[in-house]
């Protein structure tokens, strides 16, 4: 009897320190599957703020030799501040409840200045 575990465990516990994200910030999380093939085809949603709709992850990379398989896709936009991101993994059999909130605050490197001069 074939089994799929939806377990994501690992880096998206609850967290009572905030973690920073940028806008080229990874999110990685640890996901359990009977195969890598089965974790890379798994659907990944992320829940920002609490939110009810989830958005899908694109570009989730999986890798490994053994379950848990350590996964990651590039982190999504937010404003910048504090936020929490709930997942979820899914597949043809539906999907899996989701983890504990994850805390982390958003920041956004400023863009270099321009136009230069002495006036």
């Amino acid at each position: 009897m074939k089994r799929i575990l939806f377990v994501i465990v690992a880096l998206l516990i609850s967290s009572s320190a905030f973690s920073q994200a940028t806008n080229t910030s990874k999110i990685a999380w640890d996901q359990a599957a009977l195969t890598l093939s089965d974790s890379q085809g798994y659907t990944y949603k992320y829940y920002p703020d609490g939110s009810a709709t989830g958005t899908a992850f694109a570009n989730v990379v999986c890798t490994g030799a053994t379950s848990p398989f350590q996964c990651e896709a590039p982190f999504p936009a937010f404003t910048p501040g504090n936020h929490t991101i709930q997942l979820t993994a899914g597949n043809i059999a539906g999907e899996s409840v989701k983890t504990s909130p994850f805390a982390f605050a958003f920041v956004v490197t400023p863009a270099s200045p321009s136009n230069v001069r002495i006036k």
